[in-house]
């Protein structure tokens, strides 16, 4: 369901079943950059161009906060939506929800 016990719950029994690899990573960006970025900007920072026009902004998910979200956590979120954040379920196919999370954990990782 769709409640924050339920994700929680997701978080700890769900995890990503798609070994990260360069064509996984490939196929996270485009479903990103096509369903997330809108909101979350292309770098995670929550600063697409609809913050500025009255939507409020996710919050940044390269926050310590964000990062620690489980797996599961964040595939909660994209079948059910989050605070503000509607569901993408329709928008991004089981198989790349989990690709799109192995994209935004690349995103997160310090760069090099």
């Amino acid at each position: 369901g769709p409640s924050l016990e339920e994700a929680k719950r997701a978080g700890e029994t769900l995890s990503n079943p798609i070994p990260s690899s360069p064509a996984v990573l490939a196929r996270g960006a485009v479903i990103w950059n096509r369903t997330c970025a809108c909101c979350h900007g292309t770098g995670g920072l929550g600063d697409a161009p609809v913050t500025k026009r009255g939507f409020p902004p996710p919050p940044s998910l390269l926050l310590p906060a964000s990062k620690a979200l489980k797996d599961g956590e964040i595939l909660h979120a994209i079948v059910y939506g989050r605070k503000n954040m509607p569901s993408a379920a329709i928008q991004v196919e089981p198989d790349d929800r989990w690709r799109v999370i192995r994209y935004l954990r690349s995103l997160q990782e310090p760069p090099r």
